[in-house]
C-alpha cells in the first residue's frame, strides 16, 4: 500500500477548494448543490483567479498552466497503469 494520494483524493482536495470559493463568490453555492453549468463556470473562475494571485506575485502563469496539464496528465497515466 502506498501512501501517495490518489486522484479521488486529489479531487476531493479540488472540491474542497471550489466550495470555499462558490461559498463567496456563488452566493453560498455548494459543488454538491450546483448545477453542472454553474460548476464549469465555477471551476474556470477560480482558475481564472489563480492565475490573478500567481501573476501579482510574478510567477509566470503560462508555466503554471502547461506544468497542471502535465500533472494532472501523468496522474492520470499513473492511475491507468494495471
Amino acid at each position: 500500500m502506498t501512501d501517495e494520494p490518489t486522484n479521488d483524493d486529489r479531487a476531493r482536495w479540488a472540491k474542497n477548494a471550489l466550495a470555499v470559493f462558490t461559498a463567496e463568490t456563488y452566493g453560498g453555492g455548494h459543488p454538491d448543490t450546483m448545477e453542472r453549468g454553474d460548476i464549469e463556470t465555477a471551476v474556470y473562475d477560480l482558475i481564472a483567479d489563480l492565475l490573478h494571485f500567481a501573476d501579482k506575485h510574478g510567477i509566470d502563469t503560462d508555466c503554471i498552466l502547461a506544468s497542471a496539464v502535465l500533472h494532472f496528465e501523468a496522474e492520470q497515466r499513473e492511475e491507468a497503469q494495471p
